[in-house]
């Protein structure tokens, strides 16, 4: 395998290949490796669901990219809403970020995920115990809330 991104997490590591195949390895105990699994990695294996990427990122536990055409799809651990599926459940295989927005890159922190939208709106979802998702409120955010502009 070649890989053209590369990004790791808390105890995972992801990356695309130059086709847009997404890989991951290492720890998946929430199902951030995104090949149906619990179970480590030490080795790639691929991500399920036959989805082609352009940009991917890592959180502590969970993993998300955009695939081609711009939606967002995450999954691993989702405690604080950090896929933006709309839930608190984690998930081992992809799963659609809420909304049907179009992003074109895409961060994911501790527990929490930020994308930029076609257009350049700034989307975040997942937890804001810091003000970290940029809304001017706190709270939780399962599903992407627009960044705030004062």
């Amino acid at each position: 395998l070649t890989f053209t991104a590369i990004a790791t997490g808390g105890a995972d590591t992801c990356a695309l290949t130059a086709a847009g195949a997404a890989y991951c390895w290492g720890d998946s105990g929430y199902g951030q490796l995104g090949n149906g699994s619990l179970t480590p990695e030490s080795t790639p294996v691929a991500v399920s669901g036959g989805l082609t990427f352009t940009a991917i990122t890592t959180g502590t536990a969970h993993t998300c990219a955009v695939a081609v055409g711009g939606a967002a799809y995450c999954w691993g651990y989702n405690g604080r809403g950090q896929l933006g599926n709309g839930s608190t459940s984690p998930t081992s295989v992809p799963v659609a970020v809420s909304g049907g927005l179009s992003f074109s890159a895409i961060a994911g922190g501790d527990a929490d995920t930020c994308g930029l939208a076609n257009g350049g709106a700034a989307y975040c979802w997942g937890d804001n115990g810091g003000g970290q998702l940029g809304r001017g409120t706190a709270g939780v955010a399962v599903v992407p809330m627009v960044v705030a502009t004062f």
